[in-house]
């Protein structure tokens, strides 16, 4: 999970997923599109991303997808292998919102230090597949309700969760 520096909402929406959330996680135009999955099954909501990734057996064409666990630095070389055009980061973030609400999260808003419940810092990781895939990357964050030991998803966690996958399925 990531935590976001604090900003104020333009507007609160329980609209879980909005249009640019849904048009982040449509294939690119040209080249593929890969979705990275980030998170630790162990940390309750934390666990959304794999439980994304274990959902999406037949992804539409233009997609791929990597489970990178809680370790995101060892998908560094696979992501950029991929050719990729567009990297989709999906992680548990802490921005303020409402519990189950995604959100993509500019990249100058995550701390470069490592705030998270990741070893290595995610803007790091995504300037490194920027500079060496010409990629673009994007963080798709999911307010968790809570990341402590446990297993098990919030409801509405798994329920964003569960329409991410409908996007992604083919």
């Amino acid at each position: 999970m990531i935590r976001v520096f604090p900003v104020p909402p333009t507007s609160w929406t329980l609209n879980l997923l909005t249009a640019e959330v849904k048009q982040a996680l449509t294939p690119a135009t040209t080249g593929i599109t890969l979705i990275i999955t980030v998170g630790n099954t162990l940390r309750s909501d934390d666990g959304v991303g794999p439980y994304i990734a274990e959902g999406c057996s037949r992804l539409k064409a233009g997609l791929a997808l990597l489970d990178v666990g809680d370790k995101p630095e060892n998908g560094i070389d696979q992501a950029v292998n991929s050719k990729a055009s567009k990297v989709v980061f999906i992680d548990a973030a802490d921005f303020g919102g409402h519990v189950g609400e995604a959100r993509l999260v500019p990249k100058e808003q995550i701390p470069q230090t490592s705030l998270s419940t990741h070893t290595f810092p995610l803007p790091v990781i995504a300037k490194m597949i920027e500079e060496d895939a010409k990629a673009k990357v994007l963080f798709l964050g999911i307010q968790p309700a809570k990341v402590e030991l446990g297993e098990g998803l919030n409801k509405k966690v798994r329920a964003t969760g569960d329409e991410i996958i409908a996007l992604l399925k083919e």
